[in-house]
């Protein structure tokens, strides 16, 4: 098990948006990531949950927000089985933050990711499929020194006269999507 504390910034982006991004940091790979989303029984705690499978690597995450960001609480595991909520770490782990119910399987989202490591953070350009939509999505994710990395990202949109409208996770366009609300397509 391992944790950090996850501040990112992000933005939805348009399809033309996207693609200039994408033109202008092509010689980053492309890696494809496999989100499987779990809901947490009672849903007025507030806990996410996915299995993230990237190649043939998994990895459960819980995330828990705090007053400031998200605390990640990850676990290597061997595949997208709702048995690993059972594993006796997971288990530990849930039982002393007083999660005790069960976790319900709901889908998955598949994201187009480019990673670009920069200095205060990491740069995501993101194409995500999901329940049959198409986002486009930037984030940057804080590695270290907030009000920089912030300053990175405001350069960014700027640069790229994108919208400072801050986006919602990918969890949560999820499940509005899946409740079919309105989810902020751009």
């Amino acid at each position: 098990m391992n944790t950090n504390l996850e501040i990112e910034y992000k933005t939805l982006l348009t399809q033309d948006q996207f693609n200039h991004l994408s033109l202008d940091y092509n010689e980053e790979p492309v890696i494809k990531q496999v989100n499987f989303y779990y809901q947490y029984a009672d849903v007025n705690k507030a806990i996410a949950a996915r299995i993230r499978q990237i190649n043939q690597t998994f990895e459960l995450t819980f995330k828990i927000k705090q007053a400031k960001g998200r605390l990640e609480v990850n676990f290597e595991v061997y595949g997208n089985d709702a048995n690993v909520f059972d594993r006796e770490d997971v288990r530990s782990f849930l039982n002393e933050n007083d999660y005790t119910q069960a976790f319900s399987y709901l889908g998955e989202l598949t994201s187009y990711r480019r990673l670009i490591k920069e200095v205060h953070g990491d740069l995501c350009i993101d194409e995500n499929h999901y329940l049959g939509m198409v986002d486009y999505e930037l984030e940057y994710e804080v590695t270290q020194d907030e009000d920089a990395a912030y300053a990175r990202y405001l350069e960014l949109v700027k640069k790229y006269h994108l919208n400072n409208e801050k986006a919602k996770t990918k969890y949560h366009r999820f499940l509005l999507c899946l409740n079919h609300l309105d989810v902020g397509e751009k």
